[in-house]
């Protein structure tokens, strides 16, 4: 028997082989289902969890962040055109929450949610308490005179927080200057004491959380207009952010259809001593013409300038010795000479002369060139200096000044209207209740998978079960 048990093939089948042929059929159909049982539960258990957890969806330690939309409740922050910043920061905060959702792995806290007042100290706490990763603060820029544009990101200067925030603030500037922005970099201010100038940056390096202040662009300058007027421009710059937050923390969106888990973000050194602000003005600053067109008031002239600090960032001139200048240029190289065409009155002298300004808006002044008349009566010329460039910069500040007491006066300042947004978080709310359909869908697909594959396996073992008894009736047969 013992040499026939082995021929069979069958290991463990001796219980099956006992006895009369009832309890041997009885026995083989109890071993059946107690296996296909054990089959079928196990297929259903590894359907239900691929479905639960799919690949790329576990995370042990999620990245988390808080986003601060800057000022609120009396903290009106800027005001301009019909515009007021509190509610602008609140728009863009709600759009770069609802993108950052979209991706795996991360989790995501606003400090307010509503138009109240919060002080910096409070949203760092908050930030503290939540064991945040990362502060992003969000913010719309004015310059005093009017004249700067542009977009910067303000960072620690101290330590891991400045590696961190540097990093941050160039992916992030890069992404901003998709829309045409032009990028007035990453920087940072110190105090009189030595620390932090921005609370809130002050507070969360106190606290060992990277921090950066969002300047997106300023209210008060054509220059950056177009990209803040409407609540979808806002919105646009909120999913920017989001963008610059997944690249930096290298995450995944099986929604949006992007994966940043290979990206590279820019490698930022710990620094050994405090990255103090540049305080000096550019050097070896000169203009030199290379060519003048006197039919059409065309000057070619060669800017240079350096400065090892904090780059170079705008350029401006004067056609009258620095009575007036023009508004600010920009200076799109990466070196420190700047080839450009200066048009200037062809009926009167001109003392060309500019300036060239760094990252921290320090400028140094040019030597003058002179130039006699091109063409006409210098003299009649110098009387009616009308040239629109250089009114420009003169009258911006006291246009601005009208509009902004024209619109306080009319009651409209506060223009965004703030419950469209709320009753959005509201649907939100009751959508998250509801699974997502892909969610439903790749569930029922795996469920199916799941019992496909069981009745296989219970199939092919039936079928085994049917050929061994098959065998063994035949070799009964020829025995008898």
């Amino acid at each position: 028997m013992k040499i026939e048990w082995k021929m069979a093939g069958f290991q463990g089948s001796r219980p099956f082989l006992d006895g009369n042929r009832g309890i041997n059929r009885l026995s083989v159909l109890r071993h059946m289902f107690c296996i296909t049982a054990r089959v079928l539960f196990t297929g259903f258990v590894t359907a239900v969890f691929l479905a639960l957890f799919p690949a790329g969806k576990v995370y042990a330690e999620p990245v988390k962040i808080v986003i601060d939309p800057g000022h609120g409740g009396d903290n009106l922050g800027a005001q301009h055109g019909g515009y007021t910043e509190k509610y602008m920061t609140m728009v863009v905060a709600n759009a770069m929450a609802e993108e950052l959702e979209k991706y795996e792995g991360i989790e995501v806290y606003l400090t307010r949610t509503d138009d109240v007042k919060l002080s910096l100290q409070q949203r760092a706490d908050y930030a503290k308490e939540v064991d945040a990763d990362f502060l992003f603060c969000l913010h719309f820029n004015m310059s005093e005179n009017h004249t700067l544009y542009g977009t910067e990101v303000w960072v620690s200067a101290f330590g891991n927080c400045y590696a961190e925030g540097k990093s941050f603030g160039d992916l992030c500037l890069n992404e901003l200057c998709t829309l045409d922005l032009y990028s007035r970099g990453v920087k940072t201010r110190l105090n009189k004491d030595g620390i932090d100038y921005y609370g809130i940056i002050q507070h969360c390096e106190e606290y060992g959380i990277p921090s950066a202040i969002i300047e997106h662009c300023h209210l008060d300058h054509r220059e950056d207009a177009g990209r803040y007027e409407t609540t979808e421009a806002m919105k646009k710059l909120g999913v920017l952010d989001a963008t610059a937050v997944a690249k930096y923390y290298g995450l995944y969106s099986p929604t949006l259809g992007v994966d940043y888990r290979q990206y590279g973000k820019p490698k930022v050194e710990v620094p050994d001593s405090v990255m103090k602000p540049d305080t000096t003005e550019p050097v070896d600053v000169s203009i030199t013409c290379l060519r003048i067109k006197e039919e059409t008031g065309e000057v070619n002239i060669l800017l240079t300038g350096k400065d090892e600090d904090s780059g170079l960032l705008y350029y401006d001139y004067s056609v009258n010795g620095g009575t007036s200048y023009s508004g600010l240029q920009k200076w799109e190289v990466s070196g420190n000479e700047l080839e450009c065409t200066i048009k200037v009155p062809v009926d009167q002298d001109i003392a060309l002369k500019c300036r060239v300004y760094n990252g921290y808006d320090l400028y140094t002044e040019s030597g003058v060139i002179e130039i006699p008349a091109l063409q006409g009566n210098a003299e009649d010329a110098m009387e009616n200096t009308s040239d629109d460039t250089f009114e420009e910069t003169e009258s911006l500040g006291q246009k601005t000044d009208e509009n902004e007491e024209a619109l306080e006066a009319s009651g409209i300042v506060h223009q965004i209207d703030m419950s469209v947004y709320e009753r959005q978080d509201a649907e939100k709310e009751k959508e998250k209740i509801l699974m997502d359909s892909d969610d439903v869908s790749r569930f029922l697909w795996l469920m199916i998978l799941g019992f496909l594959v069981s009745l296989l396996i219970f199939l092919m073992i039936v079928k085994a079960i049917w050929q061994k008894n098959q065998k063994k009736a035949r070799r009964r047969g020829r025995r008898r």
